[in-house]
């Protein structure tokens, strides 16, 4: 299906300071980006960066105090229906590729390392690969509440698994977690979604399988045809969509995903 994304991001700056956004399609996901612009605080010199790890675009400026506008449209042609109802194997770690074997490890908010036990216990029994990953997803929507801004930054896979409750981001990094804690290497991944209400960026994890990487939206918020993936990492604080160093507030963002 064809999307269009029209993002708006003002800042306002109180000391020269440097930004990172992440707020462009991701170009390695399977989607055909048709047309983009960007525009950014005239009179900034901006790079326009491939960063590493998985195929993210940033774009880094230093701003002078005041406030200024980020603004970006693109039209989107996505890969199409994502709903994976066959069977997929999950693959012998032996012969995954070298730039998956990360995702396998556990990270800041993905502490597999700490769920292996209830991971093994819960969803060892279903069939490796995509039984288990839908199973986990099944789970996670069944028994986490979906919360609207009721969880700081920091918090972690495993606060929300006592917890019980959270916000996208929070979903998607339980899921990636105990999907390694199962030997399946697992990703974050920031997107644009059509239909998500409040309009926002969201938050969702994709699992190696079958020498691919599948998306699993665990809120089920959105359709995943209706995704625009913008980044990738071991977890949100590899993806955040605006990364800044010093002194700074976003005062208002404004998202906008449309059929055409």
């Amino acid at each position: 299906m064809r999307l269009s994304v029209h993002t708006r991001l003002r800042y306002e700056v109180r000391a020269p300071t440097t930004f990172i956004f992440a707020v462009q399609a991701g170009g390695g996901f399977g989607e055909a980006i048709l047309s983009e612009e960007i525009e950014l605080p005239p009179g900034v010199e901006a790079d326009f960066i491939v960063g590493a790890g998985g195929p993210n675009r940033l774009v880094r400026f230093l701003a002078r105090p005041g406030e200024f506008d980020l603004t970006y449209r693109a039209e989107i042609e996505t890969a199409g229906d994502r709903d994976q109802r066959r069977f997929v194997g999950g693959a012998v770690i032996n012969d995954l590729p070298a730039d998956v074997l990360s995702y396998l490890s556990p990270s800041r908010y993905c502490q597999s390392d700490r769920l292996t036990n209830f991971a093994r216990s819960e969803f060892g029994g279903f069939p490796q690969g995509l039984g288990q990953v839908q199973a986990v997803t099944d789970w996670i929507f069944n028994r986490i509440t979906y919360c609207a801004a009721s969880s700081p930054e920091g918090t972690s896979a495993l606060d929300t698994l006592v917890s019980r409750a959270g916000v996208c981001r929070d979903f998607a990094h339980l899921g990636a977690a105990i999907c390694r804690a199962l030997d399946l290497p697992a990703r974050i991944v920031s997107c644009y979604a059509w239909k998500l209400e409040p309009p926002d960026f969201h938050a969702v994890f994709q699992v190696f399988l079958d020498g691919a990487w599948i998306t699993f939206d665990a809120t089920r918020l959105a359709p995943l045809e209706g995704l625009v993936h913008i980044a990738s990492g071991r977890d949100a604080a590899d993806v955040p969509f605006a990364a800044y160093f010093g002194q700074a507030t976003l005062i208002d963002k404004q998202i906008d995903v449309s059929a055409t």
